[in-house]
């Protein structure tokens, strides 16, 4: 089960770029857009002490880097169990891009974390995974996965977007969000595009904890 009931204030802070995290921040997500446990780490050493708040970094993507599959979640099975991420306080699956059949491993990697003590944030492209052979029945064990703290729907395409698009995909409805156990907590463009989230989401009976920023400040 999530284990705090904080309104979070998140930031995806992107492992190439000159962004600082807002000070505000309740959690901050080193980005690389790497699945590989020991590229992502590498790339995102040189941002970790501009994290604010809770510090996380950020497995997977939307592109071939990011894609998950078996072996890609058994090495990170690997580097929990080796204490590779003891400088962060919690891991960030961005799942859009992956093989099918992985339900099972993805539990065991968010397992796995939670028993390290970390935070497990799953985010995902819209309702769901796009490229993802089976996401709809991923999406249902992520739902019912007492191990996942946050649950962030990305309410955007290319990152650019001036409002919110709620667009529903791989035969996951909005609705269904109502049975997760996790937190859901949206990635937005921006902070001022969260009021409209929240009002959204609120007409489904959904009650957003907060949200996660893509946007970098200048």
């Amino acid at each position: 089960m999530a284990e705090s009931i904080e309104q979070v204030k998140g930031y995806w802070n992107w492992t190439w770029s000159q962004s600082i995290a807002p000070w505000d921040s309740t959690i901050s997500i080193a980005f690389s857009g790497w699945a590989d446990p020991d590229k992502a780490i590498t790339d995102s050493y040189r941002i970790k002490g501009e994290l604010a708040g809770k510090k996380f970094i950020s497995l997977g993507g939307g592109n071939k880097n990011g894609r998950f599959d078996a072996n890609a979640i058994e090495n990170i099975v690997t580097a929990l169990n080796a204490d590779k991420f003891s400088d962060y306080q919690g891991i960030a699956f961005d799942i859009e891009e992956c093989e099918g059949g992985l339900a099972q491993k993805f539990h065991s990697a968010f397992e796995t974390a939670r028993k390290k003590y970390l935070n497990v944030l799953v985010t995902i492209s819209h309702a769901a995974p796009y490229d993802c052979p089976d996401a709809k029945e991923l999406m249902k064990a992520f739902f019912d996965d007492d191990c996942i703290n946050y649950l962030s729907p990305q309410l955007y395409t290319n990152g650019k977007e001036t409002k919110n698009d709620y667009s529903e995909n791989k035969g996951v409805k909005w609705a269904d969000y109502t049975k997760a156990k996790a937190q859901i907590i949206p990635s937005i463009v921006r902070a001022s595009m969260f009021t409209d989230a929240r009002d959204y989401f609120n007409k489904l009976d959904i009650n957003l904890n907060g949200f996660v920023q893509w946007a970098q400040n200048s």
